[in-house]
């Protein structure tokens, strides 16, 4: 007994599920990771300059210069001065010193501990102590409105002038190969993707808060940095898209 032959058509294959769409990222991105989630074919990331960092003084000096400009009292300057020079001497310390986790660690409980035995000197009467305290207390520092808008706006030019290297000098990490690109010229140099390794480094904690998760990023080939692109803003919320991205290799059709 034989079969008998089936003349039926064959059933169509099942449908091929779809990839994740792919979407173009947006130059605007060096400045914040829009759709860090999201599956794109590129991840622009740039190197700031360290103005980056003086937003706080920035705003500072402009506050201040308003709110002064509004009354002219003379506690009000005092305490404004005294907030002015705070945001600038903060500023001043983040670019002078380079406070990794451990360093940080130690100078946050050296400033507690100071705090504390001025607090035990003030409980107890010591006259050394006392003596600093009063002599801090009397400065009259003060600066007047035309010196806070003086000041803020120089930082406010300077600060608009550095947000737009970023815009002309940056790189592009794709899934082969790391394009750096110069405007208006186009592509300057590129790595190859195999074999490279991206890391985040984040030399300074202050840095890292002043950035909102920043950091540096550098590109290693063969054990040897290549590349290194420093002061990145976000670059936490980025090293996302970054995974993601190095995850694959993609083919290109010709």
């Amino acid at each position: 007994m034989t079969d008998a032959p089936n003349d039926a058509p064959d059933s169509p294959a099942p449908p091929i599920a779809a990839g994740p769409k792919i979407a173009k990222e947006s130059i605007w991105e060096v400045y914040y990771p829009f759709n860090s989630d999201a599956e794109k074919d590129g991840v622009p990331v740039a190197s700031f300059p360290m103005i980056i960092y003086f937003w706080p003084t920035l705003l500072a000096f402009l506050v201040c210069g308003l709110v002064q400009s509004i009354g002219s009292a003379e506690a009000q300057s005092v305490t404004l001065g005294w907030w002015a020079t705070g945001a600038l001497t903060f500023n001043l310390m983040v670019i002078v010193t380079d406070l990794d986790q451990k360093k940080f660690a130690i100078v946050l409980l050296l400033v507690l501990l100071a705090c504390a035995g001025l607090y035990v000197g003030r409980l107890k009467g010591w006259a050394i102590l006392g003596d600093v305290g009063h002599w801090l207390a009397s400065l009259q520092v003060s600066y007047s409105t035309a010196a806070y808008l003086v000041v803020g706006s120089s930082l406010l030019f300077f600060f608009v002038l550095g947000m737009l290297q970023p815009r002309l000098n940056y790189w592009r990490l794709e899934p082969n190969e790391f394009v750096h690109y110069v405007q208006p010229w186009g592509r300057d140099q590129s790595i190859p993707r195999l074999g490279s390794t991206v890391t985040r480094e984040v030399p300074d904690v202050l840095e890292l808060i002043l950035t909102f998760g920043g950091g540096t990023l550098a590109i290693k080939r063969e054990g040897q940095v290549v590349a290194r692109i420093q002061h990145v803003p976000f670059l936490g919320k980025r090293m996302k898209s970054i995974e993601r991205l190095l995850g694959v290799t993609r083919v290109q059709q010709t």
